[in-house]
């Protein structure tokens, strides 16, 4: 497999990884159908009472939020709806029927549907509520789950209670009534609202059932749950506010322990430092600086151990209500919501009023994706890498081979040099070794030396020399050879200007038929001799006319 193909295969898969958590699950196309006849058992709800005051009317009670029976799943779009009962139930919203609730956020994935709703913060029955419907794998069940806080506030009291509605869905009509498991009559109970006093809330449409024992909270039991409030808040520089905080039982009942408040280090946007820092007191009520603008810190509850967080933004007042409209908090700058810490492994009747948040879902996709492609540029980074190191050795292998390449031209020149110095140094030693030899023969025969004159220019010479130093030919002596001096002059070549013996008629060296002496000399220009000259083998001097060395008849050339 090349690194080409890894890197195709390596992006297709973070691709699909992306995809795959990018991209929700599609209702299955491919199975059954959910719409048709459903046997549903009665929606239960269950009230947890936090704190009641009489001012607030008669303090809720459990029952049956929905009666059982054969309904009618119908498929919306992406959304289920549920017609039957008192009231057609959708997924897209939530079982409570308060008037003022309205729909806050909604997720969907095909086989789960969740939402979330709230009253509006100028409605005094605060209300937050979760509800949601879960399909079984083989679709043929579907589990209804809601769970809320209610809050209260009437003439200076405030009332809490906890709600949590379930129930069960089953495909087909059942041969018996299917009641649920917390039911206690066949007969479905009467519709309950979260009462409040008349002005409020209209009185409900049916008697309520008679109360049930309120939780005694008068010994309260281990710390189970630390909430504060609100979750975050949006203040000016230079603004108090007061937190609340309070310690639960697993029964909901306040424990009364000891909350401390601390605040976490403060972060700038601009990086910079203030000498002053924010300050809270044991109430948990802070006080911001005026300098303080564009910081976040944490005011941090700490009981039993365990600690609960609120976030805490500071804005200067000019740019107050541009950050306020942007940030998705309510009017008064805050996340109602309580920030949670469990304090024990026991929880309330409710599982809490905690919104759903998409922000983390929405960071591990981005996470998931800035992986994906990470990982497709560092693969294509390191196959570039790869390719730019494996060009860099073979331009520096060329490299190398050039300079091999230079190194053996330079050692067969110097070789060719070295050769051709060492034949130019064999001829001259054999040069002078034949002088020497001629002259020691000549004087063994007993020959005096005398004038010598040349064969082919007849020109003369005083003894010592062998060669004559204008045509190269080889002196003989006067003596002895006064019959040669009568005679017909030799010849001189016209391209090498060596001259030879008479009878020879084409110069042996360049092939040129030889012309006289006289000729050679008529034909060339007058030379006027400025240096001298010497003999490349011998290393003899001679005037600037000579053009032979009259050892060894060697060409000669001009001194420097």
């Amino acid at each position: 497999m090349s690194r080409r193909q890894a890197c195709l295969i390596l992006c297709a898969l973070a691709a699909i990884l992306a995809a795959r958590i990018i991209v929700p699950l599609e209702a299955r196309a491919d199975g059954p159908s959910l719409d048709g006849p459903w046997t549903m058992t009665a929606v239960t709800e269950t009230f947890t009472v936090q704190q009641w005051s009489p001012n607030c009317g008669p303090a809720p009670v459990s029952g049956n939020a929905q009666p059982g029976g054969v309904v009618k799943v119908r498929t919306d779009g992406s959304e289920l709806s549920i017609e039957g009962g008192t009231r057609t139930l959708r997924t897209d919203g939530c079982i409570d029927p308060m008037p003022t609730l309205s729909r806050d956020a909604h997720t969907s994935d095909g086989q789960s549907w969740r939402t979330r709703c709230s009253t509006p913060a100028s409605d005094p029955r605060r209300a937050m509520i979760n509800a949601g419907y879960f399909l079984s794998a083989a679709g043929d069940t579907l589990t209804i789950g809601e769970t809320g806080r209610y809050e209260v506030t009437i003439n200076g009291s405030q009332c809490i209670a906890d709600v949590k509605r379930e129930g069960t869905l089953r495909k087909g009509v059942a041969t018996a009534p299917i009641t649920s498991a917390t039911a206690t009559a066949t007969a479905p109970a009467p519709q309950v609202v979260v009462p409040v006093t008349p002005a409020v809330m209209a009185p409900p449409v049916a008697p309520a059932p008679a109360p049930t024992p309120r939780v005694d909270c008068s010994s309260p039991g281990n710390p189970a749950r630390l909430e504060v409030r609100p979750s975050r808040k949006l203040l000016r520089a230079g603004d108090t506010f007061g937190f609340h905080a309070i310690v639960l039982d697993s029964s909901g009942c306040s424990t009364g322990t000891a909350i401390q408040w601390t605040v976490t280090t403060v972060r700038f946007r601009d990086g910079q430092s203030r000498p002053a820092t924010p300050s809270i007191d044991a109430s948990g009520r802070i006080n911001v600086p005026a300098d303080f603008a564009d910081a976040t810190f944490d005011v941090v509850a700490t009981a039993a151990g365990r600690n609960a967080r609120s976030s805490v933004d500071v804005t200067s007042p000019a740019n107050y209500e541009a950050l306020l409209a942007q940030s998705g908090l309510d009017p008064n700058g805050e996340r109602d919501e309580p920030s949670v810490a469990l304090l024990a492994t026991g929880s309330i009747g409710a599982s809490g009023v905690q919104a759903e948040d998409s922000a983390h879902r929405r960071r591990l996709v981005f996470i998931a994706v800035i992986a994906g492609f990470a990982l497709c540029l560092g693969t294509v980074a390191l196959i570039v890498a790869r390719r730019a190191q494996r060009a860099a050795l073979e331009v520096e292998r060329a490299a190398e081979d050039r300079h091999a390449q230079r190194m053996d031209e330079y050692e067969r020149a110097k070789r060719h040099r070295e050769e051709k110095h060492a034949a130019q140094m064999k001829a001259h030693k054999e040069s002078v070794a034949m002088a020497q030899e001629a002259a020691a023969a000549a004087a063994a025969r007993g020959v005096q030396s005398g004038p010598m004159f040349c064969p082919s220019c007849r020109r003369e010479f005083a003894a010592g020399g062998s060669f004559c130093p204008f045509d190269s030919n080889r002196l003989v002596a006067v003596a002895g050879h006064q019959n040669l001096m009568a005679g017909p002059s030799g010849g001189v070549c016209p391209l090498c200007r060596r001259g030879f013996n008479p009878g020879v008629k084409v110069c042996p060296h360049d092939g040129e038929e030889l012309v006289p002496a006289g000729a050679i000399a008529a034909a060339a220009p007058p030379v006027a001799a400025v240096r001298g000259k010497i003999c490349p083998t011998c290393g003899g001097r001679f005037d600037g006319t000579a053009g032979f060395c009259g050892k060894d008849g060697t060409q000669l050339v001009l001194l420097n």
